[in-house]
């Protein structure tokens, strides 16, 4: 039904494929999944107006890539922040998404404080 949130589904829940290893992994992160999505806002806002990569926001969190980088598209999905349609390369030499928050906002908005 349109205008009604589903927070038992993606993007307010871990994804799956629907295989077990898959729904494992969901299941194991949807524990901290509220707590990763914070961290990432939370970086951002350090650097606002600018924005970070996922490998970046990694290191800064001391989080497993694989931990951050589905949280940035989560996050981008709720329109929470946006891909700057810049990108970097990362130590692979592969370009990554620039990511940056929306607008300050959202940090009041979800409760947070940079302090």
């Amino acid at each position: 039904m349109q205008g009604k949130f589903d927070f038992d589904k993606y993007p307010h829940k871990a994804g799956h494929r629907g295989v077990r290893t898959s729904i494992s992994a969901a299941e194991d992160i949807n524990k901290h999944l509220s707590r990763i999505k914070k961290m990432v806002l939370l970086e951002l806002s350090k650097v606002y107006p600018k924005g970070l990569t996922g490998t970046e926001i990694a290191d800064k969190t001391k989080r497993s890539i694989l931990s951050i980088r589905p949280r940035t598209t989560e996050l981008k999905i709720l329109g929470l922040i946006i891909d700057t349609e810049e990108t970097k390369k990362n130590d692979a030499g592969k370009p990554e998404i620039i990511y940056k928050l929306r607008n300050l906002d959202v940090i009041d908005d979800y409760g947070l404080s940079k302090d």
